[in-house]
């Protein structure tokens, strides 16, 4: 599949909402929804902002951007959508007239759907949400490319973990590694020792690891958003750690292997649940979400047991259970064959999962002496 042709297979999906929804054209801001219809085009200046700088407008005949003067030649040229087909409507910096050009081309406002509320036009940020959670194979090939990279990026940093590291020291090296494939690490947490224990969410600090941390990492990859978690002691960890591990993985290997196409993505979160209680850690559940879909958002569903979202074939999951003390994570897509990892051990040590006529591949607690 040409880039060309993902294009034009998410503006079927786009017109059938229109024509669902009796619109005249479809608007799009989010940075999300921009990198989605255009194959991975960056509509962004910085790099943690949901709008972008660049709008789309899809209309029943036509694709156009919508830049000021300062955006369009890149527009055109770097993100490539002269040679995708998409019209450039563009405006002086200091004059804004983007709901004047929509107007000219799309006509009536009340007659335009958007990804956000934006004049007289309809919000439809839920609906075209939903057409991006069936991925292309275009967008399996990125997602694949991200893992690997944030994969060994993360081990490879996790093997020089020392005594007297700090934990913002590990983030920082492992930004320069991603950085090299133009992958954005948007999110960190590290935590040392106690941290692992004490928080779900710890954002790096300065604070010095000791015997023990936890590196999870959000990372973007033109668009498409992946999570990872890794686990590092150093010296001998006790045996009571290690059997945690082991049963945190279990828990998110039974939900891996649940998520299949077709079925509630509340079904594999109950499935967790009940993982959680029959290996002793009941309510742990409770201190943190489990994770969901996720795609061009880190998750675009947080699912709960009440949840009634089928998961769709080719759709991008990431569970995340937790007990204190450990995590584990790594993304997958769920298809009709089985899930097919986003993340996964290329230098840590290797657990096999097997249920069910499939197998999973996670990664082990890693000891370093």
């Amino acid at each position: 599949m040409t880039r060309l042709e993902e294009v034009v297979l998410k503006e079927q999906r786009l017109r059938r909402l229109m024509d669902e929804k009796n619109l005249d054209g479809i608007l799009l801001k989010k940075q999300p929804n921009f990198s989605w219809l255009t194959g991975g085009g960056l509509n962004m200046v910085g790099i943690a902002t949901e709008m972008g700088v660049t709008s789309l407008l899809l209309t029943r005949t036509g694709r156009f951007v919508i830049a000021n003067r300062i955006e369009a030649a890149r527009m055109m040229q770097d993100e490539g959508l002269a040679d995708l087909g998409f019209q450039l409507l563009t405006h002086e910096w200091y004059v804004e007239r983007e709901a004047e050009l929509v107007q000219q081309v799309a006509g009536n406002l009340a007659r335009v759907g958007a990804d956000v509320g934006f004049g007289a036009c309809q919000n439809l940020d839920g609906e075209i949400k939903k057409l991006r959670y069936s991925l292309t194979e275009n967008e399996i090939e990125r997602y694949r490319f991200l893992g690997e990279r944030l994969s060994r990026a993360v081990e490879k940093i996790a093997l020089t973990v020392r005594p007297g590291d700090a934990e913002c020291e590990i983030a920082g090296r492992i930004s320069p590694e991603l950085w090299r494939d133009r992958i954005d690490p948007t999110g960190f947490q590290v935590a040392a020792d106690e941290r692992v224990s004490l928080y779900r969410h710890p954002i790096p600090t300065t604070r010095l690891i000791r015997k023990y941390v936890m590196i999870s990492v959000n990372a973007r990859y033109k668009g498409l958003i992946t999570t990872i978690t890794r686990l590092v002691h150093l010296g001998r960890p006790e045996a009571k750690l290690l059997k945690q591990h082991t049963d945190n993985t279990e828990i998110e290997n039974r939900m891996i292997a649940a998520t299949r196409p077709g079925v509630p993505a509340s079904v594999p979160f109950t499935v967790g649940l009940s993982a959680y209680k029959e290996l002793g850690y009941e309510k742990e559940w409770e201190l943190h979400h489990q994770g969901g879909a996720m795609g061009y958002y880190a998750r675009d569903i947080r699912v709960t047991s009440q949840t009634k979202d089928l998961v769709e074939e080719n759709q991008a999951y990431c569970w995340n259970p937790s007990i204190t003390g450990t995590k584990t994570e790594d993304g997958f897509i769920a298809t009709s064959r089985g899930p097919l990892m986003i993340t996964e051990p290329i230098i840590y040590p290797r657990i096999v999962y097997r249920a069910n006529g499939i197998e999973i591949v996670r990664p082990g607690l890693l000891v370093l002496d």
